[in-house]
């Protein structure tokens, strides 16, 4: 036992001696070189709109990744004018960011000017929304694999023998945008696996919650058996659920959509409004984007566009049984 305690102490000894002598000589492999990379460097957001809890969601946590390492994050805010958003495009053209983050409103409008950005220079990371032009790096949702989760659910539950009929409703978004173009994939491929179910109503509510009400009305009074709705965004579909609670219809009618993961989804769910939300989770994604930031950083010697990333982040399904905890951000909590 001796001797075992005494071999011991020698080879910490030994070790020690290794160890620089003054604690201000240590440093950790490769912290001043990323802290270099970031510091005083500038980073431009194009949202949609700062209305929406996904971008408030994302904006926190790249203030905060900016607060935390030095480097400049500006957001310039079109709030859903697409004419503004170009404008705000061209500005950041000419002041020249390090990285610019865009969150596209279709496919079209904005990729002439990202390729003006890439061509001039700028490495382009587009979030959740993207354009045909394609870029450094899309962080987001896989939205094929969204319409198939969101078709699949009412495929199940309108296939039941105890459903009330066989007949669901698709609430579009923006019919040009690539979220929407690629759930509509996603559905269709569903509704090819699966004959029986029949879409009695394919209409776009644009975002907007009364609008996706005023459908909702509609298609109730021409199919009162209606089985299940499944839409694109759960703060446009709470308006889907509003007037299905109006016909007392929600032991009948499934709800299913998607959304950030803010609490308000959860708050959807408890009030009855929404049965089922597919949570992206925001912040999940805005991290995995803050990591593709300080990538572009920390590799300045690589040209724009010369590399070109996809990442598809996690999806959880979330009803009545987990509407809770992280599943339920709020923006305080991402501060």
């Amino acid at each position: 036992m001796i001797f075992k305690k005494m071999t011991a102490a020698v080879l910490t000894a030994a070790m020690l001696a290794g160890l620089p002598a003054v604690a201000k000589e240590i440093e950790q492999v490769g912290r001043q070189t990323y802290l270099e990379s970031l510091k005083d460097k500038r980073v431009i957001f194009i949202p949609l709109s700062q209305g929406m809890d996904l971008n408030q969601a994302w904006t926190a946590v790249w203030q905060r990744h900016a607060d935390r390492y030095g480097f400049e994050f500006q957001v310039r805010d079109p709030n859903m004018d697409t004419a503004a958003g170009i404008r705000a495009l061209q500005g950041a053209i000419a002041d020249k960011p390090d990285v610019l983050i865009v969150q596209n409103p279709d496919i079209q409008t904005y990729a002439r000017a990202l390729k003006q950005a890439q061509q001039a220079g700028i490495k382009i990371l587009q979030i959740n929304m993207q354009s045909i032009t394609q870029t450094d790096s899309y962080v987001g949702n896989d939205w094929i694999e969204m319409g198939r989760l969101e078709g699949g659910e009412l495929a199940r539950t309108c296939l039941a023998p105890d459903a009330p009929s066989k007949k669901i409703v698709w609430l579009a978004g923006v019919q040009t945008g690539a979220a929407n173009i690629y759930m509509r994939k996603g559905l269709d491929e569903i509704l090819a696996e699966n004959p029986e179910l029949e879409l009695v109503s394919d209409q776009p509510a644009d975002y907007d919650s009364e609008k996706a009400r005023q459908i909702t009305e509609t298609v109730l009074q021409q199919h009162p058996d209606l089985c299940g709705i499944m839409g694109i965004w759960d703060n446009a579909e709470v308006g889907a659920g509003a007037a299905v609670l109006a016909a007392g219809k929600q032991d009948q009618v499934t709800i299913v959509t998607n959304g950030a993961g803010a609490h308000t989804a959860c708050d959807s769910i408890d009030k009855g409004l929404l049965d089922v939300v597919y949570n992206f989770n925001a912040p999940i994604q805005a991290e995995i984007a803050a990591q593709q930031i300080s990538e572009f950083m920390q590799h300045p010697d690589r040209p724009a566009g010369s590399e070109k990333t996809v990442f598809f982040g996690p999806i959880t399904r979330v009803d009545a049984s987990n509407a809770t905890g992280r599943n339920c951000w709020t923006i305080d909590q991402l501060k």
